[in-house]
């Protein structure tokens, strides 16, 4: 089963099926004083990211298995370049980041 997918502060973590479907969440406090439609499009995005990472991972398994495109594609699994969109949109540019707090790759 997939990590969690948590935001860039670590106050709200998700975790997904692989169609996004939240299964736990996990709040802070703090996230309790943001405006509501604020903190559910937080959530979505955690949501839409902890989805993508699972299916780009399914979608790895099925190309180690041999599977062609021809079956993997219909399946609609994020691709790597939407699983990217997605990190950028929930992670931001790491660039602003202090250099000791690079996440692992």
């Amino acid at each position: 089963m997939a990590q969690p997918v948590q935001s860039p502060g670590g106050t709200i973590s998700v975790h997904t099926t692989e169609r996004g479907l939240p299964v736990a969440l996990r709040l802070d406090p703090v996230e309790l004083k943001k405006a509501p439609a604020q903190l559910a499009d937080e959530i979505m995005a955690l949501c839409r990211l902890s989805a993508a990472r699972a299916q780009v991972e399914r979608r790895r398994e099925l190309a180690e298995k041999g599977y062609s495109t021809s079956v993997i594609d219909p399946l609609r699994l994020a691709t790597e370049d939407e699983l990217a969109r997605a990190e950028d949109e929930v992670l931001g540019d790491e660039e602003d980041l202090p250099p000791t707090w690079g996440r692992s790759v």
